[in-house]
């Protein structure tokens, strides 16, 4: 069919709702010639007393059916199916021709895409974790800078272009320079702020003109004509002072990148002895999408394991099993406490995972690797352990020197640790309930750090649940 054809060539921005901001679905056209996806604007014509276009604000003829524009349809759908298919069919590049593997990440660094098990020495080796790895794309060039063969991870608001860190230090030196991801996330909350901003004036404008209309109303239907008009009004602006402040937060976090100051504006925090006792307070999407941005890959240290503990085989899972198994007592393994370690270490970097919990006990955190794995060990930042636990099914705390007891809104069912080794920072949240849990800063790492897990102790039967390493998910 010629229009499936040519649809590769209309571009994607002439198919875009200005209501939703995504490519049309089920699209209709206005009297006014406007297009929109039906929901979008049946939307916004319901929610309207005098319902005019959002983008030329003529009125709609009110005997106007709206029915699906066929032909900008074909267009969409070739659009949507060409985003699939490109997904879809990104090849490794390290497979065999033969056994060609779909891959799964494609790497800015090496300018590679792999599957999983090309991707593994991205998960294992220390200088490659650093990497910056990226949903599978096969235009890999357009995310890499030509000048320099780095990836083009900032944005130059001077000159409104992507650029690498090395473009800073020649032709973009001293220019106003943020995270590319920091600058997308703003311009979309930019461009949704615009659109509310154009349905508050022109509402406010069909309230202070048509009085007149009104008037010819029951009284009764003016006054709620007027309430739900006011009622969307704040609305409106309630969302775009919720997107200001979100933007307040990517500036913060791009000049400079202090993700500890983005972190701590979130909560008013009563300090003692450099550790931060947190009051419970909601984070929003948009913190946990730049927790996503420092996610790692971490797995269970089998040798580390208390012989008492059992791995699962990905080394994501680990439970107590009361009986102690025959295994050799190396100096890296726990020999009285019911704990492991992640298997990679930590140092001058940002890293964020995230644990399934459950069961009547288990402690989480992070831990130095000079820690003293023999007898029984101080949960606590003097011993090399940061950390939160939960006792007797209810019971959470901090473990400082001693132990502080924490309120939580429900009990955690995913908890996530982040760390920002050169700020200073340990903090835990509820990654269900979106909420912070406690906060360690002004802490000081001279060595790596390794994550820390225990299931804690098996009694009677009970408490045979694991903890779980579990992928973060990005909000999108």
């Amino acid at each position: 069919m010629e229009i499936m054809a040519s649809s590769s060539v209309v571009s994607e921005k002439s198919l875009t709702c200005s209501i939703c901001l995504d490519v049309f679905t089920d699209p209709v056209t206005t009297s006014c010639g406007h297009n929109f996806c039906m929901v979008c604007i049946r939307s916004h014509r319901d929610c309207s007393p005098c319902t005019r276009c959002p983008l030329c604000g003529k009125a709609f003829d009110s005997k106007q059916d709206l029915n699906i524009n066929r032909t900008i349809k074909e267009f969409a759908e070739g659009i949507k199916r060409k985003r699939i298919q490109e997904k879809a069919e990104v090849s490794c590049d390290s497979c065999p021709e033969k056994k060609m593997q779909t891959a799964i990440k494609s790497c800015l660094h090496c300018g590679t895409s792999f599957c999983e098990s090309h991707l593994e020495p991205h998960k294992t080796a220390e200088k490659l974790m650093k990497h910056k790895l990226i949903n599978p794309v096969k235009n890999l060039d357009e995310y890499i800078c030509k000048n320099h063969e780095r990836p083009l991870d900032l944005y130059c608001k001077d000159d409104q272009t992507a650029i690498c860190q090395f473009c800073i230090e020649s032709d973009h030196r001293n220019h106003n320079t943020v995270l590319l991801e920091t600058e997308s996330l703003s311009l979309i909350a930019t461009m949704k702020i615009y659109c509310i901003e154009e349905n508050i004036k022109f509402f406010k404008d069909v309230f202070d003109r048509s009085n007149a209309v009104l008037l010819e109303l029951t009284e009764e239907k003016h006054k709620e004509t007027e309430r739900r008009g006011k009622e969307l009004i704040r609305e409106l602006d309630e969302e775009i002072v919720e997107l200001k402040r979100r933007q307040t937060e990517l500036e913060q976090l791009s000049h400079p990148m202090d993700f500890t100051q983005v972190c701590l504006s979130h909560q008013t925090m009563v300090r003692n002895n450099a550790t931060c006792t947190l009051g419970l307070r909601a984070f929003s999407p948009l913190l946990h999408e730049l927790l996503y941005h420092f996610s790692v890959d971490v797995t269970l240290d089998p040798d580390t394991a208390h012989p008492e503990l059992m791995l699962s085989d990905d080394g994501k899972k680990v439970w107590n099993t009361v009986k102690s198994q025959k295994i050799p007592d190396t100096p890296k393994r726990f020999n009285y406490c019911s704990c492991v370690l992640g298997k990679e270490g930590f140092s001058s970097q940002k890293f964020y995972y995230e644990v399934q919990v459950s069961g009547m006990e288990w402690d989480l955190g992070v831990a130095k690797e000079s820690i003293d794995r023999k007898g029984d060990i101080g949960l606590n930042p003097e011993n090399g352990y940061w950390t939160i636990w939960l006792r007797n099914r209810d019971e959470y705390a901090a473990n400082v020197r001693t132990p502080v007891p924490l309120t939580l809104k429900e009990k955690p069912v995913k908890v996530g640790v982040f760390v920002d080794f050169e700020g200073g920072l340990i903090s835990f949240y509820d990654v269900e309930a979106r909420y912070h849990i406690y906060f360690f800063t002004g802490q000081s790492f001279p060595e790596n750090l390794y994550p820390y897990f225990s299931p804690g102790e098996c009694k009677k039967g009970q408490n045979s649940h694991p903890l779980i390493i579990t992928p973060v998910d990005s909000v999108e």
